[in-house]
């Protein structure tokens, strides 16, 4: 009886399970079998040998993951300070910049894209300013090279990252930092022995989920660069339908070598979160 009021009780989650095999799962499972196949050849290992071995693939990969290690390093050390003044700010002035974080969380892909162009790209208006004092921008930043892809991507993850760190804030106790101006230590000292390790589960989640934010973009670099910049997704979709000649199975190993990426990232900054929650534990 027990067991049917389980299953009854599991009934409103269906379609939610339905929805995610159909568009999860299933074009999932799709790669992978597309993935093992060779046009001619039947099922082979050939398209992940090609990846690993063909200079194109592994500039592909090394691009995409010092973008995403290096701007999702910077974003969660400045999403760390912005969380941290947040929670000193006082009345509604906390809720409205926290408004306005989640509006431009959502402000990335083509629009930020066009909007640096605009600002700092060869004829944007902080370019044309610069070089009207003579300053020539162009001289010691190029927006159209990976120093720019840097740039715009360290931008799209501080409103992400300050969202996700914010919360974890309210885990330093006030009582702590009472302790700690009784003991005379200082605010420095506080955050290095203290407010940072109780946070470092926090950092370790949040860096997973934006080095995930960051190696999975495609609008933001794709309309800034095209295919001039070797990343992952543009590389991807190149292969599966702009090329002259597509090779979805070797896209689609490429995409399974890319999510391999992303979930080894998140696994070992979720074991690294479990192993400080089960020490603080202790």
């Amino acid at each position: 009886m027990k067991y049917v009021k389980n299953i009854i009780h599991l009934l409103p989650v269906v379609p939610f399970i339905l929805l995610a095999l159909l568009f999860l799962f299933s074009p999932l499972a799709s790669m992978a079998v597309k993935s093992l196949t060779v046009p001619g050849k039947g099922y082979s290992m050939q398209n992940y040998l090609d990846i690993f071995t063909r200079v194109t693939f592994l500039a592909c990969i090394r691009n995409s993951l010092y973008l995403s290690f290096v701007s999702s390093f910077i974003g969660l050390f400045i999403s760390f300070i912005a969380a941290l003044s947040i929670t000193r700010l006082t009345g509604s002035a906390g809720s409205r910049y926290l408004s306005f974080l989640n509006m431009f969380s959502n402000f990335a892909g083509l629009p930020l894209a066009y909007a640096f162009i605009f600002m700092a790209g060869n004829a944007g208006i902080f370019t044309l300013i610069l070089r009207s004092l003579n300053i020539d921008m162009v001289k010691h930043f190029n927006l159209y090279s990976g120093q720019g892809l840097m740039v715009l991507f360290v931008y799209f993850q501080i409103p992400l990252g300050t969202l996700l760190m914010f919360p974890a804030f309210h885990a330093i106790r006030h009582e702590w930092k009472e302790a700690a101006t009784l003991m005379k230590a200082s605010g420095f000292q506080f955050w290095r022995y203290v407010g940072v390790p109780v946070l470092i589960p926090s950092l370790a989640g949040t860096y997973g989920m934006l080095f995930a934010n960051a190696i999975t973009a495609y609008a933001t670099p794709f309309m800034l660069m095209t295919t001039n910049y070797p990343l992952l997704p543009i590389k991807i979709t190149s292969m599966v339908s702009g090329e002259m000649s597509p090779q979805p199975e070797l896209g689609s190993a490429l995409s399974l070598v890319m999510i391999a990426i992303m979930l080894l990232v998140i696994g070992l900054c979720n074991l690294f979160r479990n192993v400080f929650y089960k020490g603080g534990d202790n």
